[in-house]
């Protein structure tokens, strides 16, 4: 099953928008994410696996592709553990839910499966905005001032 959930990419203060595509498949257990991404997006992968551990979902006996689109542009950060889980919670059904394609998610993810802030947040708040994002999960983080973005509806999260 494929599953699709946006987010936000950064490239020094930019923003572009993100198109995180899950497929998992009955299989060898393997767990590949392509897309151009940089050491702590690959290690993403253990985050994940941890988080919906934790949180009792069973990733054994399936192949799980994440490809992070566009493919030519280098994926920096913890940003995108969020929607990957999101992302793969939907592909393995374990998520009945329907997101637009105008809904983001932004976060890192602890290995009990709470969303944590990242670096750049506020950068990628305004970069949704103007890519389109009329949605967005974000993590609460204290030490930012409540978002009030006309257009934008944000939702903080603390857990997966």
């Amino acid at each position: 099953m494929w599953a699709r959930v946006m987010s936000i990419g950064l490239k020094g203060m930019e923003g572009y928008r993100v198109n995180v595509e899950v497929g998992t498949f009955v299989g060898n257990d393997s767990f590949k994410i392509v897309g151009l991404p940089d050491a702590a997006v690959k290690e993403s992968k253990e985050r994940i696996i941890a988080a919906l551990s934790s949180l009792g979902y069973v990733l054994s006996g399936n192949k799980i592709i994440i490809n992070l689109s566009p493919a030519d542009q280098k994926k920096i950060g913890p940003m995108f553990d969020f929607p990957m889980a999101i992302g793969l919670l939907l592909s393995l059904h374990e998520l009945e839910a329907v997101i637009p394609d105008d809904t983001g998610f932004l976060g890192a993810l602890s290995l009990d499966g709470s969303v944590q802030p990242v670096e750049g947040l506020l950068p990628a708040v305004l970069a949704a905005k103007r890519q389109g994002i009329r949605r967005l999960y974000i993590p609460f983080d204290e030490h930012l001032p409540a978002f009030d973005i006309e257009g934008l509806e944000i939702i903080y999260v603390s857990s997966l």
